[in-house]
């Protein structure tokens, strides 16, 4: 008997070539990863189903044994490939449920009417079950540890890449270069947000990684390419020409919790456009600290006059003094910054700046005298006019009450 039993697994074994051909074709048919393969790829799909296949035959049905370390290596070795070649995990492990189907079946139907026969292959089901579910296990860790390891390598590369994106010695053609081996196209308009806390201390959302990051930003924008990175501030996104302040605003806040901020630059293309979209997202970010606006979402084009008079520095307060003088000061008397501000709101119109004061023409016209006066502010002189308006703007910047004020002034 165990001469019928053995030359039973000689007969199955001359045939594994006809098997490996229909266990391709009928994953080729079920599982679509493998359907756009080139040849090239096809032809080591199948070394690796023939090798599969005479371990099934000369260890686990001809011997029963259990599958060693050393069986299972090539195993192992072909799972991380797949791992690192994108192919879906469920796909991968299809080709030996399948397998296994196909193996069977064909003993099965090779046995004839031998009962003893069968009994004998019977005898061999629950090695097979043993060492299938080894092989099975052995697949899955490997491609899964593979996968981690990638996953800990490419969010090292994105790392990298955003640090270069925000440095200035960066050569343009080192970025484009990175960008490329990352997948990363900059053909269509893209933006950069900074999602951050409202103070200094910037970092990560606690418990929150990168992948949480894109996952929660592609559950909202699922329209969007979406690319993250880690950076000082917190984290860094590559994202769509116009992202919604709405959809920001609510995924910072998943991010940081109430200290959430978000700085947004504007639209560029190519690598330029984008490092220039990162600048403006850091600026924005830090501008929105020091203006301290209830707002989530800093965009730097609401913002761009507040960084032109680098607000927040004392070059800027320098300016401030040498432009309004006296009316710098904190005890300086408010009617006449308000009448500045309107003035500066109405484009220097006296009838719709005194409407706005609501107060006559004519009064208006004598605190306009006063300020030239007292002060030196010739409001006749369009650059007097221009820095009066640039020095309204870092004022209004550094107190609170006066947003309301500072949003009627013309940018």
């Amino acid at each position: 008997m165990p001469d019928e039993f053995h030359d039973l697994i000689r007969r199955a074994y001359r045939t594994r070539r006809t098997r490996a051909r229909i266990i391709i074709d009928e994953c080729l048919e079920h599982v679509p990863h493998y359907r756009s393969l080139p040849d090239s790829l096809l032809a080591d799909v199948r070394r690796n189903v023939l090798h599969h296949l005479a371990l099934f035959y000369r260890v686990t049905l001809e011997t029963g044994r259990p599958l060693t370390d050393a069986d299972l290596e090539p195993s192992r070795k072909l799972a991380r490939l797949r791992a690192s070649q994108d192919v879906p995990l469920g796909e991968f492990l299809t080709f030996f449920l399948v397998g296994l189907t196909v193996i069977w079946k064909h003993l099965m139907a090779s046995l004839g009417e031998n009962p003893a026969l069968r009994a004998r292959l019977l005898d061999r089901v629950a090695p097979i079950i043993s060492n299938q579910t080894q092989l099975m296990t052995a697949l899955t860790e490997a491609y899964v540890e593979e996968r981690e390891r990638l996953s800990h390598f490419r969010e090292q590369d994105l790392d990298d890449f955003f640090q270069l994106l925000f440095s200035e010695e960066a050569m343009e053609n080192a970025l484009e270069a990175r960008a490329r081996a990352l997948g990363i196209s900059f053909g269509e308009p893209r933006s950069i947000a900074i999602f951050g806390r409202a103070t200094s201390a910037g970092g990560e959302g606690a418990g929150i990684g990168l992948e949480d990051v894109r996952r929660d930003l592609a559950g909202r924008m699922p329209a969007a390419e979406i690319w993250s990175g880690r950076y000082r501030e917190g984290f860094v996104c590559l994202l769509g020409e116009d992202p919604d302040s709405d959809v920001l605003a609510a995924a910072a806040e998943g991010f940081f919790g109430d200290e959430a901020r978000v700085g947004l630059g504007s639209a560029g293309r190519e690598i330029a456009g984008v490092r220039r979209s990162a600048r403006e997202a850091m600026r924005a970010l830090r501008i929105g600290a020091i203006v301290r606006q209830t707002e989530r979402v800093h965009r730097y084009a609401d913002l761009a006059v507040l960084d032109l008079v680098d607000v927040g520095s004392a070059r800027a307060d320098d300016f401030v003094r040498r432009v309004l003088g006296p009316l710098a000061t904190a005890g300086a008397k408010k009617m006449y910054l308000d009448t500045l501000r309107e003035l500066a709101a109405n484009g220097y119109r006296n009838k719709l700046a005194a409407a706005a004061l609501s107060v006559h023409p004519h009064t208006l016209s004598y605190r306009v005298k006063q300020i030239r006066q007292r002060f030196g502010i010739d409001l006749q002189d369009p650059e007097v006019r221009l820095r009066v308006h640039l020095a309204l703007h870092i004022i209004d910047a550094r107190a609170p009450a006066s947003r309301a004020r500072r949003s009627r002034i013309q940018r």
